[in-house]
């Protein structure tokens, strides 16, 4: 097994500060925001959290969060090939939409935002200041 290099605690302080301000102007936004990555899959709304990594892995993330059942259904609509169904066009349209309305509405905050870039998770967005 192989060891994750952290960042340093100043690193870490300036991502948590960093999610702080963030996850604030999304609840100001309306939103409800989410902070613990280790729940998840229990969250609905935004989730802010902070990846302590030392490399291009690391930094603050937001990312809009459906309900279980919507992406169970749509898992299971493409897992079949049926991307053409309407759950699947829901679940994009939602998480499209939300992706795009996400960052416009962080970056009008005064916050750098864009895609993470991570093929996991495409619709991930990293925050920087």
């Amino acid at each position: 097994m192989f060891e994750i290099k952290k960042a340093s605690e100043t690193e870490i302080a300036e991502r948590n500060d960093l999610a702080e301000k963030t996850a604030e102007a999304l609840t100001k936004a309306g939103f409800t925001v989410h902070q613990d990555v280790n729940q998840a899959s229990d969250s609905l709304g935004v989730l802010v959290w902070v990846d302590p990594a030392d490399d291009s892995r690391g930094g603050v993330f937001v990312q809009w969060s459906t309900s279980s059942s919507l992406n169970d259904t749509a898992a299971e609509s493409a897992l079949k090939g049926e991307i053409q169904s309407s759950a699947f066009r829901y679940f994009s349209f939602v998480t499209e939409h939300m992706y795009a309305t996400l960052i416009a509405i962080l970056e009008s905050a005064g916050f750098h935002a864009g895609d993470a870039d991570d093929d996991m998770s495409p619709y991930l967005i990293r925050i920087e200041s």
